[in-house]
């Protein structure tokens, strides 16, 4: 069964998408991205249907990506120097040429191309070689020196390859003779070079502007200087011929064809574009450094970096950007200024205390997203906060805890607590002293709340976490065992509550939660590349459920025993305590949303159909 973020999601890539090609005889559509991901959007498909790594996982696609005539076919070119040759229904490898080392590094692919009828493929690499193999026999059939450039193309027939020299003059070379057709000498040397769709006009292209030259005599037909500015990454054609888009750090401008009069610019909004775009019928559309395609819309919130939740409400972070969600709705996007690492909300969803990379803790008022409070410069690094009611609560990198009470304007701070954990109504913040015992404070006061909680005599607490809504504390210990403390009578009569193990892990959990009615504990497990949750029934002292290959900075929604995770393309993805996808809330170029269940669309924004080119 497809996974719930594959739909109504407008892109995959959640690293820069760096080429991008477009077949309008058959309307397939695929981009590439710096991790290696290809990702192909066949007719009649709203969003990518075909998802694969052709190279090593990791090893970037800087450009060398083509689609032969009709669409079944698709060449891919890796900064490692492999090239290989698929098909666009199954991913199915036909060809492969692959290179290692730092031999494959100075052959890293700058352009590939396939003949129309799938016979051969063709690569320029960064050191100036253009190679052409006949895919069947996989053997290669010309080895040429001294070209340069970001492109190859063959023309409609298959016959002759278009190409570059390495002064960026383009050179038509017939394949049967090896012998170059004359074209005239451009006043400006260029960088991409293509043939109009019906293969009569040579359309060549560098940052200082564009040329025209006619195939049947290689004469100039007309041409564009690009004045000031930050010059063009590239050109695409329109899907019937007639136009021509010229791509810029922030437009797109459009020419008629063969005359290059300009007709109309636009701003597309990618930000940090490669030069990575395709002219599709629903428009241009600009890969950007946040893994989306843009067109005009504006800039996207970008990738998913951090998630976190309580009941109706969520947190969603996108670098230094965070989006505020209230059950199937985006409320507002607040830029926090700098890179978050973590982010929390209160129960009631009033505030959010913002943990920075590089800054200090700061609260924001949900309603406006006005910012409220900064915790000053002591709370840089901040190893870990917590929010509560009007309390919000940090370790110190320094050591010891610190917290405030907003309502009050009131600061309060112990040096000497090792873990802190605050209940999430504010009313009693929970430390580990330097002797791993428990001690259970009144965050109004500052002054211990309950008496002392009795853990085994040789237990140290290391984790803290109180069951939301139950007068229950969870303690991990040194020893990786989870201890489970009921504190109602502690609190009523004032007999130090006592600690019962539930169970041992076998490797250290980093996170614990409380889960609301006291009947469950999720615990996150970190794995190689990712974590693990692990669901505790408390009462019976047993393992219910383990969800692993999560993102690594997934979370728990303790409040309905949901697990949060980052997913592609601007998303949220919920799961339910046995790892059954249940909810995603997107965000899509342009500031527009959608949020999304197993039974469709939950709710939008005014346009997000038209952000998905729907």
């Amino acid at each position: 069964m497809a996974s719930l973020v594959d739909q109504f999601c407008p892109n995959v890539h959640d690293a820069a998408i760096t080429a991008a090609a477009y077949d309008p005889w058959s309307g397939v559509f695929a981009t590439a991205d710096a991790s290696g991901l290809v990702a192909v959007t066949r007719s009649g498909e709203s969003s990518p249907g075909l998802l694969f790594q052709p190279g090593e996982p990791g090893v970037p696609i800087g450009g060398a990506l083509a689609l032969n005539r009709g669409g079944k076919l698709i060449a891919v070119g890796d900064d490692n120097g492999t090239i290989g040759v698929f098909q666009t229904s199954d991913a199915g490898m036909l060809f492969q040429d692959a290179r290692e080392g730092a031999r494959g590094r100075v052959r890293a692919m700058r352009g590939v191309a396939v003949s129309p009828e799938g016979a051969r493929v063709a690569s320029i690499s960064a050191d100036g070689l253009i190679r052409i193999w006949d895919v069947e026999r996989q053997e290669r059939l010309v080895a040429w020196q001294g070209f340069g450039g970001k492109t190859l193309e063959f023309d409609p027939r298959g016959t002759r390859i278009l190409c570059l020299t390495a002064e960026g003059q383009p050179q038509l070379v017939d394949l049967s003779s090896n012998q170059a057709v004359p074209l005239e000498r451009l006043r400006m040397a260029a960088d991409r070079v293509h043939f109009s769709l019906d293969g009569t006009l040579v359309i060549a292209s560098g940052a200082s502007g564009i040329s025209i030259l006619r195939v049947v005599d290689g004469g100039s037909v007309s041409s564009f200087v690009s004045r000031g500015g930050s010059g063009l990454l590239s050109v695409v054609r329109s899907p019937d011929g007639q136009q021509l888009g010229a791509v810029s750090q922030r437009s797109v401008h459009f020419f008629t064809l063969p005359d290059l009069e300009a007709v109309s610019s636009i701003r597309h909004g990618a930000p940090e574009p490669t030069g990575a775009a395709a002219w599709l019928p629903a428009g241009v559309r600009i890969g950007g450094s946040d893994g989306l395609l843009h067109g005009g819309e504006g800039q996207s919130s970008g990738p998913v970096t951090g998630v976190g939740g309580f009941a109706d409400h969520r947190v969603v972070s996108h670098g230094s950007r965070l989006g505020f969600w209230h059950q199937h709705r985006r409320v507002r996007e607040i830029d926090v200024g700098s890179t978050i690492r973590e982010a929390h909300v209160d129960r009631e969803g009033q505030f959010i205390a913002v943990l920075p990379e590089r800054g200090s803790l700061l609260v924001f008022e949900t309603r406006k997203g006005t910012r409220v409070f900064d915790a000053g410069p002591e709370t840089v690094g901040s190893p870990s906060v917590g929010i509560g009611g009007s309390v919000v609560a940090s370790m110190l990198p320094s050591g010891g805890c610190r917290w405030w009470n907003m309502s009050q304007n009131r600061a309060f701070e112990l040096r000497w607590p090792q873990a802190m954990t605050l209940s999430h109504g504010g009313t009693w913040l929970g430390v580990v002293t330097p002797r791993g015992a428990v001690k259970i404070i009144d965050p109004n006061s500052g002054k211990d709340a309950l008496t002392d909680p009795q853990l085994a005599q040789d237990a140290q607490a290391r984790l803290l976490s109180f069951v939301s809504r139950a007068p229950h504390l969870l303690v991990l210990d040194a020893d990786n065992i989870l201890l489970f403390l009921d504190l109602q009578h502690s609190a009523h009569n004032g007999r130090p509550a006592v600690a019962r193990d539930v169970i041992q892990f076998g490797s250290p959990p980093d996170r614990i939660w409380g889960i609301t009615g006291g009947q469950y504990a999720a615990v996150r497990l970190p794995e190689a590349g990712g974590c693990a949750m692990v669901f505790v029934d408390l009462a019976r002292s047993e393992v219910v459920s383990e969800v692993a290959g999560l993102h690594p900075s997934a979370w728990i929604d303790a409040e309905q025993a949901l697990i949060l995770e980052p997913a592609r393309s601007g998303a949220l993805l919920e799961r339910d305590m046995n790892g059954v996808e249940r909810r995603v809330l997107r965000v899509l170029p342009g500031g527009e949303w959608l949020s999304f269940g197993s039974g469709g669309v939950y709710d939008g924004s005014a346009n997000f159909s038209t952000a998905l080119g729907m």
